[in-house]
């Protein structure tokens, strides 16, 4: 089939992968069904036609579907084992005072449980069912690596980077910069904080940081209740009108199954994106809905006359970087002090500082971490290697048993690290055009509204020499961490 037709099916086929990644995270069905989808468009994934968009990949829509096609041969391999985890994962319950509590929302009773023994008795049962998991965890990153092969690459580590266009190796050394140089004022914000939680640093786990991270002092100025509004007003500052696009959904309602991560199903781009999210209380609810805001945003005007390969497939870190320019909205001093008075905010702003620095060096070492994962030919003394680099990177004691669970699919952390890049540039942009308070301008919308329209046309790097920029790069990312609030 040509080029075009295709980009058609690969449309349809996308349509129903998130309408039921949709209802899955909604918590609306139990059960996570993609092997009738990938039956219904198996041509797509023929194993022979996906060789051929990848020998063929000369033009840049090209280039974007072979992407999207050795990616969906590699999960069609994998999605039996993909169902299967997902099963056990919502199936999968932890005894907790006296309850049966779901697997999927254990975390969430961590990082609100203020006793100290209680989170590390809850981690501990966490970490159990976690290990329980790890046998299908194994056998899918194997396969992943057999399905590779078939369509001739060296290896996993090079159809990523070659077909995503990440520059592992150079990206690895950057983020290797960014840790040295970021260490002290991670490692000063830190053990303030967990003195003031009573936690010396010599013992704190992941989940002493998750119960910091929840901040419930700061509950009062993000309410649940004004969750949309505070969505609905930022929006209207910048000219957008949330009530008036047909285009958009939300779904706020609280169901047992419903996933605690908020998330965003662009179904038909840009005609039906919608948002799913698991209110709680807390600056995190305003954090989550607020990143996927972004991320509907940036789909919902998109060019709806573009080829599906611009507006549904291409560089993901450009989506991401719209996210996190968005997610840092509630985290900005000057929506921030309209809130709350001076020293709550100083107080807040500092924690917001804090945890960007604990997700960048994370996901920078996870990025060392899933290279010498993919790159092993045995995965004895993985979780080792895990535990000691990401806990080296965040001063913690994390759990090794997460050292497959927390793995996402074609080095996506290598995406979210682009985008963070992208999105400090995005941002000093926005703020030499249109001032500190850029998110108040309608211009500074039209000025968005604009990029959103190119869809994924570019890659972040492009991106970044259309802002002015001479690509992407580290060093304001860094410049960004270290600076003051």
């Amino acid at each position: 089939m040509d080029i075009r037709e295709y980009g058609s099916q690969a449309e349809a086929f996308l349509a129903s992968l998130n309408e039921e990644y949709y209802r899955y995270g909604c918590g609306l069905k139990g059960d996570l069904e993609l092997n009738p989808i990938y039956q219904r468009h198996c041509q797509l994934f023929d194993v022979d036609t996906v060789r051929a968009l990848v020998d063929g990949r000369q033009s840049r829509e090209g280039r974007y579907l072979a992407q999207f096609g050795a990616a969906g041969f590699v999960e069609s391999q994998l999605r039996e084992i993909t169902e299967r985890i997902a099963a056990a994962e919502s199936s999968a319950t932890i005894e907790w005072d006296g309850q049966a509590v779901p697997y999927l929302s254990a975390g969430l009773i961590e990082s609100n449980e203020p006793d100290r023994a209680r989170r590390r008795e809850l981690d501990q049962r966490i970490a159990r069912v976690t290990e329980r998991l790890i046998t299908d965890g194994e056998r899918r990153l194997l396969e992943s690596h057999r399905a590779t092969a078939e369509l001739m690459f060296d290896d996993y580590v090079t159809m990523s980077d070659e077909l995503g266009g990440l520059r592992l190796a150079s990206l690895r050394e950057s983020m290797q910069l960014l840790l040295t140089q970021t260490a002290s004022i991670y490692r000063e914000l830190l053990e303030r904080r967990l003195r003031a939680a009573g936690v010396e640093l010599e013992e704190a786990t992941s989940g002493d940081f998750s119960f910091i991270r929840r901040g419930t002092r700061f509950d009062s100025a993000f309410p649940k209740e004004r969750l949309v509004l505070a969505l609905e007003t930022t929006l209207a500052g910048l000219g957008i009108v949330l009530a008036d696009q047909s285009c958009v959904s939300l779904d706020l309602e609280e169901r047992p199954l419903k996933s605690p991560r908020a998330f965003c199903a662009p179904v038909w781009v840009p005609n039906d994106v919608r948002l799913a999210v698991r209110p709680r209380g807390g600056h995190e609810d305003y954090l989550s809905l607020f990143h996927e805001a972004g991320h509907l945003e940036h789909f919902a005007h998109t060019n709806p006359d573009a080829p599906v390969a611009f507006r549904c497939l291409g560089d993901t870190s450009v989506t991401e970087a719209y996210a996190f320019l968005f997610d840092k909205l509630p985290r900005t001093p000057e929506w921030v002090r309209a809130i709350m008075d001076d020293v709550q905010a100083a107080d807040y702003l500092s924690l917001s500082r804090l945890i960007d620095l604990y997700y960048v060096r994370r996901t920078a070492a996870k990025l060392t971490y899933e290279l010498d994962l993919h790159r092993s030919n045995k995965l004895d003394g993985m979780r080792d290697r895990y535990r000691d680099l990401l806990g080296a990177a965040l001063g913690l004691r994390v759990r090794p048993e997460n050292f497959l669970r927390d793995v996402d699919d074609f080095f996506y952390c290598a995406h979210y690290l682009r985008a963070w890049m992208l999105e400090v540039q995005l941002r000093r942009r926005l703020i030499e055009q249109f001032g500190r308070r850029w998110f108040a301008s309608p211009k500074a919308g039209e000025f968005l509204r604009n990029l959103w329209s190119l869809g994924q046309t570019f890659t972040a790097d492009e991106l970044a020499l259309r802002l002015g920029y001479q690509g992407l790069g580290v060093e304001p990312l860094v410049a960004d961490l270290l600076s003051p609030v």
